[in-house]
């Protein structure tokens, strides 16, 4: 069921799911509940709901279950970490794009050094498929993946009413983006936009190929090594790195990649997922399920509409034993 959306509501929901500053601010709640098991609770109603700002009940001026259309952004990396895994990962995405409803709309972009648009938001499932057929690892070096982020939220959604999702795919590194990861952070926290990240691991772990590349890889690694200290005048004292402390290095990226995810879905209250890449397919169902058993709400508040503070937001349900996933945080505008 979707109730209809006052008119006066359009004029207070702006670019980026930027809250506008009026007497009365409107805030958007996608909520998620389940059951213990993890089991989703459908057929609930508005009147199951209660909602708080700081503590304090608000009126829940609109209501729309699942079955409201979704506006959905695949966001593909095609830095040259995806080189092994690209071809999984396009056919995955075909995958999921069978999944979608007839009044459900998709765009498809990617990004390296540069992001790249290759299909607008749309409800043609072929120009979709179409689309990801153009998919190509890029030439040169470059991750802008929080700029990616910045960019798909501000341009493509700009304007763009009901629930909106990111479905990002990548290794989750950055480099080169003109926005910092808090910068990135407090933006989404004016936006409606949940973002679902999936990292994916390649590597040893994925498949033969990739093994021996990186073997390759790693024997090119110690003959630089050993030209390099050949190379080195007597007396002249070069530090070079082992291979075990770029390895250690390498981690450490890893794991500032995946915490940058997570904060990323858990401030938009997305889900964030650890993937083998051959079960991204597995991973795109469970995503398409989730958005089908979602709900949002919408209030008006009174008290953010001329302040830079950060809000919390509560949900309860009138249910025993349930766990509610939902957006926990609104800021009325960018500090």
């Amino acid at each position: 069921m979707l109730l209809n959306l006052p008119i006066e509501l359009h004029a207070q929901i702006t670019e980026f799911g930027k809250i506008k500053k009026t007497k009365k601010t409107f805030v958007s709640v996608p909520v998620t509940v389940s059951d213990q098991e993890g089991h989703y609770i459908s057929g609930l109603k508005k009147e199951d709901f209660t909602l708080y700002q700081d503590g304090v009940k608000q009126d829940i001026d609109f209501f729309a279950t699942y079955d409201e259309p979704l506006n959905i952004a695949l966001l593909l990396d095609t830095s040259r970490s995806a080189e092994e895994v690209i071809k999984k990962i396009k056919d995955a995405a075909k995958d999921f794009i069978k999944l979608l409803n007839p009044t459900d709309q998709c765009l498809v972009a990617t990004f390296d050094s540069q992001v790249k648009i290759l299909s607008p938001l749309t409800s043609n499932h072929q120009a979709l498929k179409n689309s990801l057929d153009k998919v190509q690892i890029a030439e040169q070096g470059g991750t802008i993946m929080y700029r990616a982020v910045e960019q798909i939220a501000q341009n493509s959604f700009a304007n763009v009413q009901g629930r909106k999702v990111i479905v990002l795919l990548t290794d989750g590194k950055d480099f080169g983006s003109s926005v910092t990861k808090d910068e990135l952070l407090n933006q989404l926290e004016e936006s409606d936009i949940l973002i679902y990240t999936i990292f994916y691991k390649t590597g040893a772990g994925f498949n033969k190929q990739a093994t021996d590349k990186k073997e390759r890889q790693s024997k090119k690694a110690r003959k630089r090594q050993k030209e390099q200290l050949s190379s080195i005048p007597a007396g002249r004292v070069v530090y070079i790195p082992t291979e075990e402390e770029i390895e250690l290095l390498e981690r450490n990226a890893e794991t500032e990649a995946v915490d940058s995810l997570k904060k990323m879905s858990n401030t938009t209250a997305g889900r964030f997922y650890l993937s083998d890449v051959p079960d991204l397919e597995k991973v795109f169902k469970e995503i398409a399920d989730e958005l089908r058993q979602q709900y949002r709400l919408g209030y008006y508040s009174r008290d953010a509409a001329d302040d830079a503070a950060l809000h919390d937001i509560s949900i309860k349900v009138k249910r025993s034993n349930v766990v509610v996933r939902a957006r926990g945080k609104f800021r009325a505008k960018r500090l």
